[in-house]
């Protein structure tokens, strides 16, 4: 029997410590070209850092469908890692109809969001 590989991830949302004079976040995804200075080749090499621990895999979470994130799912695919994409908790307590205001019924706004997502980059053509 063929063994499907194991899945070694790490979780990725490198927020700031709060206090040292650091403005606040206007945007928490990360793995948009914004803070490609933290996870590029050509910046801090977070990713990098992360393949060289053992990981095969990183867990995003804030994900952004306006946002770019061309340039992390290449540097993540150069050095062998998966993506697995999260949902930020805009569409959940933030946005404008967000799902509180929705009794929680959270179908309609998930969807949405996340179809946004795929379509924004996290989907390939060959549907890995």
């Amino acid at each position: 029997a063929v063994q499907a590989p194991v899945l070694q991830a790490i979780r990725y949302a490198p927020v700031p410590i709060r206090g040292y004079g650091l403005e606040p976040l206007l945007n928490d995804d990360f793995s948009s070209s914004n803070f490609s200075a933290l996870w590029s080749s050509s910046g801090r090499g977070d990713l990098a850092v992360i393949r060289a621990m053992g990981a095969n895999a990183v867990r995003l979470y804030g994900d952004d469908p306006a946002l770019d994130h061309g340039p992390f799912l290449d540097e993540a695919s150069s050095l062998g890692l998966r993506v697995l994409v999260g949902i930020s908790d805009y569409p959940y307590i933030q946005m404008a109809n967000s799902c509180k205001h929705t009794l929680f019924d959270c179908y309609d706004v998930i969807k949405k969001q996340y179809s946004q997502l795929l379509q924004s980059g996290f989907f390939l053509e060959n549907r890995s």
